[in-house]
This record gives C-alpha cells, sequence and structure tokens, in this order.
C-alpha cells in the first residue's frame, strides 16, 4: 500500500469520526425527548390505580421533603437556644466571677482593716499597762522614802524595799482550762438547758440584729437581701472547703500510697518480705531445726527385733567390753 492511498485512508476515517461525534448529541437529545414524551403518553394513558400509586408517590416525596424541612428547621430552633442559653450561663459566669473578686477584695480590706484595729488595741493596752506600771512603781519609791525619812531604824533590805517575800498566788485553774470545763458542763447538761441555752443564743443574735418590729417594708427587704447575700457567702466557701478537702484528701491518699510503693520496692530490692516487714507484728522467729523432729518409718517387726535378746546379745558380743549385766 502506498503512502498516497495510506493517507486517504486516514483521512476517511476522521471524517467518519467526525460525523459521529457531531451526530451523537443530537441523538441523546432526541433520545431524551422521546423519554419525556412517552411518559406525558404514559401519564395519559395511564389507568386509575397507576395514577393513583403516582399521586400516591408525589405525596410520600413530599411529605420526606416537608419532615425534613420541619426537621432542619427544629433543629436550627434548638441550635439558637442551645447557643443563647450557652450565653447566659458564660454571662452569668462572668458576674459570678467579679462578684468573688469584688467579695475577695472588700474581705482582705475588713481583714486589714481588724488586724490595723487590733495591733492599735494592743499597742494602746501595752502602752497603758507600761503607764500603770510605772505610776505603781512611783508610788512605791515614794512610799519607800517616806518610811526610810520617818523611821531611820527601820529594818529592812539595802535598798529599803521589802523584807519579806509574799507567797505566789495560784491561779484558778479554770481560767487555764475554761473551755474544758465548759465543754463538760454542756455534755452534762439536760434536754431543757440545752433548749434554754439555744434559746439565750438565738437571743443574742436576734438582739446583734436589732429590732426588726419597727423596720418597714423596703427595710426589711434590705435586710432580707443582706441576709441572703450573707448565707450563699457562707454556702459559697462552705462548698470551696468541702472541695478543697476532697482535692487534699485525695494527694493525701495518692501520696501515702505513693509512700508505700517506694518502701515495697526497697525491701524488695534487698531480698526482705514487704507483707511481714510492713505487718504490725513482728516476724516469725523459728526456735528449733525442722530436721530435729523425725518420723519413725520403722514397722512393728523392724521395732520388736531391737528388744531379742539374742539380737541384743549378738550386738553387744562385738564390743570389746561388754558390760557384766549381760555377759553369760
Amino acid at each position: 500500500m502506498s503512502e498516497e492511498e495510506y493517507s486517504e485512508e486516514e483521512e476517511v476515517e476522521v471524517d467518519e469520526y467526525v460525523a459521529e461525534q457531531v451526530t451523537k448529541p443530537t441523538e441523546d437529545h432526541a433520545k431524551r425527548s422521546r423519554e419525556r414524551i412517552d411518559i406525558q403518553d404514559g401519564e395519559e394513558n395511564m389507568t386509575e390505580a397507576g395514577k393513583a400509586m403516582l399521586a400516591a408517590k408525589k405525596r410520600l416525596e413530599e411529605d420526606d421533603a416537608a419532615k425534613l424541612q420541619d426537621y432542619e428547621d427544629r433543629r436550627r430552633l434548638e441550635r439558637e437556644r442551645e447557643e443563647e442559653e450557652l450565653r447566659i450561663l458564660k454571662e452569668k459566669q462572668e458576674q459570678r466571677r467579679l462578684q468573688r473578686e469584688e467579695e475577695e477584695r472588700e474581705q482582705e480590706e475588713r481583714r486589714k482593716a481588724e488586724e490595723e484595729r487590733r495591733k492599735a488595741e494592743e499597742e494602746e493596752r501595752k502602752a497603758k499597762l507600761e503607764a500603770q506600771r510605772k505610776q505603781k512603781e512611783e508610788e512605791k519609791k515614794k512610799r519607800q522614802q517616806m518610811m526610810g525619812g520617818g523611821m531611820p531604824f527601820a529594818v529592812g533590805t539595802p535598798t529599803g524595799g521589802r523584807n519579806f517575800i509574799l507567797p505566789e498566788k495560784k491561779k484558778d485553774q479554770s481560767e487555764k482550762f475554761g473551755n474544758i470545763v465548759q465543754a463538760k458542763q454542756e455534755m452534762g447538761m439536760t434536754k431543757d438547758q440545752r433548749e434554754e441555752a439555744k434559746k439565750n443564743f438565738v437571743a443574742q443574735v436576734m438582739k446583734q440584729l436589732g429590732d426588726l418590729t419597727s423596720l418597714g417594708g423596703s427595710e426589711l427587704k434590705a435586710k432580707l437581701k443582706e441576709m441572703h447575700n450573707r448565707i450563699c457567702k457562707l454556702e459559697a466557701e462552705k462548698y470551696d472547703l468541702e472541695k478543697r478537702l476532697q482535692t487534699q484528701e485525695y494527694d493525701l491518699k495518692e501520696l501515702n500510697e505513693r509512700q508505700r510503693q517506694i518502701n515495697r520496692q526497697k525491701l524488695q530490692s534487698k531480698g526482705m518480705d514487704p507483707n511481714s516487714a510492713n505487718s504490725r507484728y513482728p516476724p516469725k522467729v523459728a526456735i528449733f531445726s525442722k530436721y530435729d523432729r523425725q518420723i519413725d518409718r520403722r514397722n512393728f517387726n523392724e521395732r520388736k527385733s531391737l528388744y531379742d535378746k539374742k539380737k541384743r546379745l549378738s550386738l553387744l558380743s562385738k564390743c570389746s567390753t561388754a558390760p557384766n549385766n549381760f555377759r553369760i
């Protein structure tokens, strides 16, 4: 085959391929058009049962679409509600944090003021005691001078003081152990006495609060709000202390367990038994050897032969010097 014939065949194949690709989309379009026409003709030519089934199918699809849309709407509303609740909780948390910081700051200020007041009272008390001591010393010196000037031959110490010692007055033991005595008294109180003590304590607290009967409605509301805030604060402090106690107990248990494991490893490295070493009882001490006591496993004949006379004499005859009692 020559090159010209080969090129002509290639050109023919290319033309056929191009014509096929051009006519293919038109064929697909015509096919889809025929299918739509067939569906329309089928709907027109469909029986009542087929039309009912088709309508039911369409209604089912519409119901599914409506349910899906309803679910999406409800899910969107629920998500918005959750986001709103989360935002409100975050705002409350931030407000609570700011409130706690303000309360801690006020508490710190009150503590500092109380500490300063206590120090001032302590210094004032010390100054007062020092002034009283100096006044007593001055009065004492004046009396000594007066006594020394009025009685030149008075017997006394070289400094003019007293020549005798007063016995020290014993302190009352009830002052030293006042809380113990009070606790014993409370333990020995009857039910009526405890009720009376409770009433007295409540009356004392009410006395600190003041006369509530003379307060108006707004003042009572303010007082109730103040007491409620105080109770909330005390409950919050109680909760914090309980949580801190739980954390400290857990840490203490963990540290104790870690210490036991370390001691156990140390004893094992030394070749000792950790259980016996950590026991509350001392280790068992063997006072005799296990080889001291052996069970006699000979039968009766073997043991009886030991007391046989002939056997005994034969055994003794082997000796160089037998006792007189056994000689015949």
